[in-house]
């Protein structure tokens, strides 16, 4: 148990010393190229976090990152600071602003500045037909369809590619999903999450079950509804063309066309 515990500190020590470099050294996160950035400054309009600890008071930005490093040595993605008080929250992997998430901090409009970190780059093969592509320090590597396919083509075309219909497990990987999409697909958009094999019961694409409370951050108020009545509506989508400014996943037929995106399988939980 000492030799365990001892390990742990180490990690936490480690940490907030090359927390302390990227301080120091300035190391650039705003732009140029997202493999060299460690961690990130921005505002709750920009990237949030879920909180995972009790805040504290710490007199820096710094010292606030270097002790949620020790203390949360796994866990610690990010931090929430706010100069005005010198409080400090500990925080998950940050994610785009997703308006179903009612306990994210920083709030948007708040004088707390989020530092995130950035998470490990996939491997990708960027000459091909895949693209790094990074929302608020997490990165994926995907593949954007450019024609539509229904919602097993389109598993069958990943798979043909030796990756997976991109799937979000995680408010992280969820946002990545939904700006990605968003922003360059512009339509309606299958995700990897399905309740083809018990009705009611939604599996992503890596076979791990949709929680509920998942389900009620990514999913839009009052869904899924099976509109039809028929039990045939077994397929989660984006509807960005048909439901323009409207948050949150559509429950579809699955044999409709629509686009996708693939994710490499050795891509998913790079280390």
């Amino acid at each position: 148990m000492w030799c365990s515990e001892l390990h742990v500190a180490r990690r936490g020590v480690i940490m907030a010393l090359l927390l302390w470099l990227v301080f120091i050294f300035n190391i650039p996160t705003a732009c140029c190229d997202i493999r060299q950035a460690y961690m990130k400054q921005t505002t709750g309009q920009e990237c949030q976090t879920l909180q995972i600890g009790e805040s504290w008071s710490s007199g820096s930005a710094l010292e606030c990152y270097r002790e949620c490093a020790v203390r949360f040595p796994d866990s610690c993605q990010s931090i929430v600071y706010t100069t005005d008080n010198q409080s400090c929250t500990p925080g998950s992997a940050a994610f785009r602003p997703l308006e179903n998430v009612d306990t994210s901090i920083p709030v948007t409009g708040s004088n707390g500045m989020i530092f995130y970190k950035q998470q490990p780059i996939p491997p990708c093969n960027t000459n091909g037909s895949f693209s790094l592509y990074n929302v608020c320090g997490t990165t994926a590597c995907l593949y954007l369809s450019s024609s539509v396919a229904d919602y097993h083509e389109a598993v069958s075309i990943c798979s043909g590619m030796n990756s997976r219909m991109f799937f979000g497990n995680t408010l992280a990987r969820f946002s990545v999903f939904w700006e990605i999409s968003l922003k360059y697909l512009k339509d309606q958009t299958w995700i990897g999450l399905n309740d083809l094999d018990d009705e009611d019961t939604y599996v992503w694409e890596n076979g791990e079950p949709l929680s509920d409370q998942m389900a009620q951050w990514v999913f839009r108020p009052g869904y899924p509804n099976d509109y039809t009545g028929r039990n045939d509506e077994d397929c989660a989508e984006a509807r960005h063309r048909s439901w323009p400014g409207i948050y949150g996943l559509n429950d579809a037929i699955c044999w409709y066309k629509k686009l996708y995106m693939c994710e490499p399988f050795d891509a998913y939980g790079a280390k």
